[in-house]
């Protein structure tokens, strides 16, 4: 019997996939067609496809993947994976390995595809660099706690194979060198270690001096003095000189790699893995940590470069994140519940009594809505084991990981030391996020009222704001900032009901205190912050938001940006306790120079620092050239020590019940009483 021809082949699948009404096309139509295909290709002489004959099984390959979609108990099917590992052998386009694993996402994240593809790239391309990784790319994507398992168990039996080959490899390299002439060989010993010793080490053998904090918040007759560990810069650049970066994967990014097609079975394929895969490795094995730092010299690049991506774009920080292979799935106090959130909790729902529901194994009560926004919700929430235990409740569609990252690196990275500004103490403490599929619940610090409501609560006095509050809470802005920013965090949604009220001091002090201050405000809601350290250093943005009133003068004119849209914030926030009032930029009349300002007056009441504060922070020369927040702060708690000296207690007394109220918020929890009806007639 006669082999049919393809175009046979091809009219007879056309055919039945026209009439086809089953519900499992990809097993029943196009995994026989494949195999059909293959049965009449012709094989060379080693009985192996030719590249004539991949190019014709490419593209069906392909598309049985498309058919698969993301499907778990499609991808389980034995052969997806036999379909997966056909492509690999196929010399057409090695690089778009697994098919559409980076372009469609299809199967990332089941651990046995990994394993499996791991295990081709190890036994039949005798490629253990490139198995390892595999097996580290795989961590990146792999979520579920027993998929997670999988990988482990796996990658701890390769572990020994891989250090075992590696072994014999630089005992042959080693082999392969001549013996120097006695009479040359000179007598200084060196340590020459083999790439698995490199790649898997506990700590680099040559530790290098380590660098110390910034003089402010570090002297040297300080005895308890913290050392900082070597720079990630520096580890980033000692191995990154031991990998073919020609051939590494940006795993998460658009551009895939392509193994060049004459590289055969058999051979030694260059290794799949990056530099950031190595610095995760580095951080998760190595004894001595790899910390950020403050940094001093954050703006100190020869050329700013533009990114015109949306850096609010979830995708775009999803792209990122796996780029630089960072999972949420392995932080701290992070887990996932692949259900829904319970019906109670919804919108419509919470603050109208106390709710007890169950989450994530901890059973809570909720009480009343503290907030409502475009994505979500905050209510208060309270362990129903011990209810002193009080928590504000983010809940958000769709569900976000983002702010949890984002104040999770901050708290990461802030260093703490007694007598020192403490950014931690400023920032909401987030003690869990649970991601549900429709919703995210994120558990965090409560605080009482906004800087609004304090604005807020003068206006129903019939009042302006003091001076020295103005001063106080100013100088408590500046220094977040100033910190924040060196720490390579942009908020990008600073206003005044962003900011928390923790303090309301009616005495101010005359002198510089020894200690540090009291917290008096926290900054809230970083949704929509930028992580700089995901981005090459000198990476500026021109994205605008979409409430023209909160865009910063760089945004206005399509100029780049970097921590101006802070600043301006912050000057927006300033301005409401100056003025009373939201601040509207304009272009200044008087000087005639294109120069920005506000439209408000400043009459005879507003000091005169303003005025100057003002025109330096809405008229930023570039990115290079930004305020000196710190000097800034510095110079306006000398103008607060001077009004201090000035100011009487009648002055500040009234201040009094905004502090009464702060803690009567604070501790309030049972939702307020439903609207009495209006009698009918």
């Amino acid at each position: 019997m006669t082999k049919p021809t393809l175009a046979e082949l091809q009219h007879e699948f056309d055919k039945r996939l026209k009439l086809y009404n089953g519900t499992n096309e990809v097993s029943d139509l196009w995994l026989p067609y494949l195999a059909a295909i293959q049965d009449v290709l012709p094989e060379d002489n080693n009985g192996e496809n030719t590249l004539a004959n991949n190019q014709i099984l490419y593209p069906i390959c392909l598309k049985c993947l498309e058919k698969f979609e993301n499907n778990s108990e499609q991808i389980k099917n034995k052969d997806f994976a036999e379909i997966c590992l056909l492509i690999p052998e196929m010399s057409v386009d090695k690089g778009l390995w697994y098919g559409l694993f980076y372009k469609k996402q299809i199967g990332v994240k089941y651990a046995h595809l990994w394993i499996d593809w791991a295990e081709y790239t190890e036994e039949n391309e005798l490629n253990w660099a490139g198995a390892w990784g595999i097996y580290e790319e795989a961590k990146k994507f792999v979520i579920d706690h027993d998929e997670c398992a999988e990988i482990d168990k796996a990658y701890r039996a390769f572990a020994d194979r891989f250090q075992e080959w590696d072994k014999n490899e630089y005992e042959k390299e080693q082999s392969k060198v001549k013996p120097k002439n006695r009479a040359t060989v000179t007598k200084r010993k060196t340590q020459t270690r083999s790439s698995f010793e490199i790649m898997m080490a506990s700590e680099p053998k040559t530790k290098r001096s380590p660098i110390r904090a910034q003089a402010s918040l570090e002297s040297d007759d300080d005895p308890d003095c913290q050392l900082l560990p070597e720079c990630r810069e520096a580890v980033r650049l000692e191995y990154s000189r031991m990998l073919d970066m020609s051939n590494t994967s940006l795993m998460g990014g658009e551009r895939v790699s392509c193994i060049p097609s004459n590289i055969r079975r058999g051979s030694i394929v260059p290794p799949l893995m990056n530099i950031f895969t190595i610095d995760q490795v580095l951080r998760r094995q190595s004894q001595v940590p790899i910390n950020d730092t403050l940094d001093e010299n954050f703006l100190d690049v020869s050329c700013i470069v533009v990114d015109e991506r949306d850096p609010f774009d979830d995708h775009i920080r999803r792209q990122i994140l796996d780029k630089r292979g960072i999972n949420y799935a392995i932080m701290e106090n992070y887990s996932v519940e692949k259900t829904n959130l319970p019906t109670v909790l919804s919108k419509n729902k919470i603050g109208t009594k106390i709710e007890k529901v169950k989450l994530g194994g901890t059973n809570y009560e909720f009480g009343k809505k503290l907030g409502e926004g475009a994505y979500g919700y905050v209510i208060t929430a309270r362990l129903e084991s011990d209810p002193k235990v009080t928590y504000a409740c983010k809940i958000q569609h769709p569900p976000t990981v983002w702010e949890f990252y984002i104040l999770t690196e901050l708290s990461r990275r802030t260093i703490r030391k007694a007598g020192q500004f403490d950014l931690n103490q400023r920032i909401p403490t987030v003690y869990r996020l649970i991601e549900y599929n429709d919703y995210s619940v994120m558990l965090m610090q409560r605080a009482p009222q906004t800087l609004l409501d304090f604005a807020n609560y003068h206006i129903s006095r019939d009042r302006y704001v003091p001076l020295c509050y103005q001063l106080y809470y100013s100088i408590e802005m500046l220094r977040i900032f100033d910190y924040m920013h060196r720490l390579r965090i942009i908020h990008c949604d600073v206003k005044p009901d962003n900011f928390m009220v923790l303090h309301c001091p009616t005495t101010f002090s005359t002198k510089k205190a020894s200690c540090a201050p009291i917290p008096s405000l926290m900054l809230i809601d970083f949704n929509r912050s930028i992580d700089l350290k995901l981005f090459d250093n000198g990476t500026a943005f021109v994205t605008c938001v979409p409430k023209k009133e909160l865009a910063c003068v760089e945004m206005l004119n399509n100029r780049p940006w970097i921590f101006q849209h802070d600043l301006f914030g912050m000057v927006y926030s300033i301005h409401v306790l100056v003025f009373l009032s939201y601040m509207t930029v304009c272009e200044d009349q008087q000087r005639q120079d294109g120069s920005m300002t506000t439209k408000a007056k400043f009459s005879k009441r507003i000091h005169d620092i303003w005025k100057e504060f003002f025109y330096e922070f809405l008229n930023i020369p570039d990115c290079q050239h930004l305020p000196d927040l710190n000097a800034w702060a510095d110079r306006l708690e000398l103008l607060l020590f001077e009004e201090a000296k000035r100011i009487k207690s009648k002055d500040t007394d009234y201040a009094s019940m905004f502090r009464m109220k702060l803690d009567t918020h604070l501790n309030q929890f049972q939702p307020p009483p439903p609207p009495t009806p209006a009698p009918t007639s």
